[in-house]
């Protein structure tokens, strides 16, 4: 099977303060600033333009953004939905600096950006000051959906990606792009909803610095520090001024035998004090139970 999408590409989400809302983040996690424009805010950790945007709204996930493996994966995508009589919201960019793109919904409602790479057009992370850690790069997003092997299919069948690792037909899925990390895509069942966008940091001392970038705003950590047994990153999660629980993780298994590579299926029989959601044994908080953000069809 040929992948259609390369990598993870960016996050929209409308805000009510959008400025307010890349401080945080650039606070917190450590991104900066590239371009704004009214009442929207570019964001990145590297040299691509932008990996998220805040715009103007009510606090909901507008799109996730995937990086096409190019023009043509985008028409392909469009196609296989098209047949498979999903909803097309538009198929003009989002946002600036991507020549082309298709945005549709998914089955249970998450809302993806297919779109051509996002210019590579800003200094490299080093050449820019903040009190945040400087992540690598933004790394996956995580989305409810009543119906997760529905979901999966759309994974696999519309947007060609693979499936690393589930937890059984109807549960939590983990799919990966074309450049090998674990995951791109992960998928946990419940009410439609953008649950966390992720970062891969550099070190433990990078994640010890975003919770202290939180205790200075009377903030914590929603949870964490763990390991994860799908995926193997090491990660802390907190609440973004919306709601979306923000992970920043590092060491993500990247798989580099894809040809030969089995999916595994972790036992959930311990719930949700097994070792398949963290080896470290630490179970989740009330509040990460929580579906996140829910996905604005009306943008």
């Amino acid at each position: 099977m040929t992948y259609l999408i390369r990598q993870m590409g960016h996050v929209v989400i409308s805000s009510p303060d959008p400025v307010g809302a890349a401080k945080d983040l650039c606070d917190v996690v450590g991104l900066r600033i590239t371009e704004q424009e009214d009442d929207t805010v570019y964001l990145s950790s590297n040299d691509r333009h932008h990996e998220v945007t805040y715009v103007k709204g009510d606090g909901k996930a507008v799109a996730c953004g995937l990086e096409a493996a190019s023009a043509d994966a985008v028409d392909e995508v469009k196609r296989r939905a098209l047949s498979d009589g999903l909803t097309v919201l538009d198929d003009t960019p989002l946002g600036k600096h991507y020549d082309k793109a298709v945005r549709l919904i998914a089955p249970g409602g998450s809302i993806f950006e297919v779109h051509t790479p996002i210019t590579r057009n800003q200094p490299r992370r080093y050449n820019y000051s903040t009190p945040g850690a400087r992540p690598r790069r933004i790394e996956h997003i995580n989305s409810f959906a009543p119906d997760t092997q529905a979901f999966g299919e759309f994974c696999e069948k519309v947007l060609g990606m693979k499936l690393s690792d589930q937890t059984g037909e109807d549960g939590l899925r983990w799919y990966r792009a074309e450049d090998g990390f674990h995951h791109t895509i992960a998928m946990g069942p419940g009410e439609s909803g953008l649950h966390h966008y992720a970062f891969d940091l550099h070190s433990l001392e990078d994640l010890a610095a975003i919770a202290d970038n939180l205790t200075l705003k009377d903030r914590a950590l929603v949870w964490g520090p763990g390991r994860h047994g799908a995926g193997g990153n090491i990660f802390t999660y907190y609440a973004d001024p919306h709601g979306c629980l923000v992970e920043n993780s590092i060491e993500l298994d990247r798989i580099d035998n894809d040809a030969t590579y089995e999916p595994r299926t972790w036992d959930i029989s311990e719930g949700l004090a097994g070792r398949w959601l963290n080896l470290w044994g630490t179970p989740p908080t009330p509040e990460f139970l929580r579906p996140g953000i829910a996905f604005d069809p009306d943008f």
